[in-house]
């Protein structure tokens, strides 16, 4: 396996990428096989050690079974140029990102993208604005951020305060004055006015809506995977739960939603690490 750098451009920002290369004896003896090649997308700014190593780990194992994998930094993060983007607003790099890749690997023909949390909703979005969906085979969307008013006070109500409540260590700490009363239950009270907002995912400015465009007119095959013990994961699935639409397209046969049980945000542990890195190349690696 090889490992170098590139370096690219998007609206006159210099953007860092990290390519790995297979090596010869890794890449399908048929050449009748697709050539498969995956794309990175580094949401927001992360270190280069920690739980974000998983990027690192996930490219080497692919690049390992013959995938070639391009991870890059949008503007402003990592070593990239430019003030920080929100991740609604590098759909320009993502498309430079995919262009640089397919000048430089012209024979691959089956390209996917991955994502984990805002990243994957940045490429919801990039998909919404593109006429170019076809060049894209496959997504991986990991924890996509969906936050909003109303889903992120019922996602705290259910996934947080109604543990904590029936918890008998909360108690304890009520009881003993460790934990402040009016506090918890004034926070309980202000999260459940919170989550009878009034819903406006309907409305065609709200990014949430966006990421639905942009999966519903995708045709490729899509994994959304989501961690068992996470907030974000957590409120992605109330928002499945409840709306109409995005219960509809997710169920489609094409889209594979699970759950890696135990396991937080950015899957830290190990071994839960492990078996998401298993999981993309399964489904990669066929």
């Amino acid at each position: 396996m090889i490992e170098q750098g590139v370096i690219f451009n998007s609206n006159g920002k210099q953007l860092i990428a990290i390519e790995h290369l297979p090596m010869v004896e890794a890449l399908p003896s048929d050449k009748t096989q697709a050539k498969k090649g995956l794309i990175i997308v580094v949401g927001g700014p992360q270190t280069r050690v920690g739980s974000h190593r998983l990027f690192v780990y996930l490219a080497r194992a692919l690049a390992k079974r013959g995938i070639t994998v391009f991870r890059f930094d949008y503007t402003g993060a990592g070593d990239s140029e430019g003030e920080i983007s929100p991740f609604t607003n590098v759909k320009n790099d993502i498309s430079a990102a995919i262009d640089t890749f397919k000048q430089r690997h012209d024979d691959i023909t089956d390209l996917a993208l991955w994502g984990l949390c805002d990243a994957a909703s940045a490429i919801l979005l990039y998909l919404n604005e593109t006429a170019q969906q076809d060049k894209i085979k496959h997504l991986f969307l990991v924890n996509p951020w969906v936050r909003q008013t109303h889903t992120a006070a019922k996602t705290y109500l259910r996934s947080y305060y109604i543990k904590r409540i029936v918890s008998k260590d909360f108690w304890h700490k009520l009881l003993s004055g460790k934990v402040k009363g009016k506090m918890a239950f004034g926070e309980i009270k202000s999260f459940h006015k919170q989550s009878q907002v009034s819903q406006n995912t309907n409305t065609a400015d709200n990014f949430v809506t966006q990421m639905l465009q942009g999966l519903d007119e995708f045709t490729g095959k899509c994994n959304i995977m989501l961690s068992g013990n996470d907030l974000t994961a957590d409120e992605f699935k109330l928002l499945v739960k409840s709306n109409k639409h995005w219960r509809d397209i997710t169920a489609r046969d094409t889209i594979d939603v699970q759950t890696i049980s135990q396991t937080d945000h950015t899957f830290s542990q190990r071994d839960k690490q492990n078996q998401l890195v298993k999981l993309v190349c399964r489904a990669l690696v066929k």
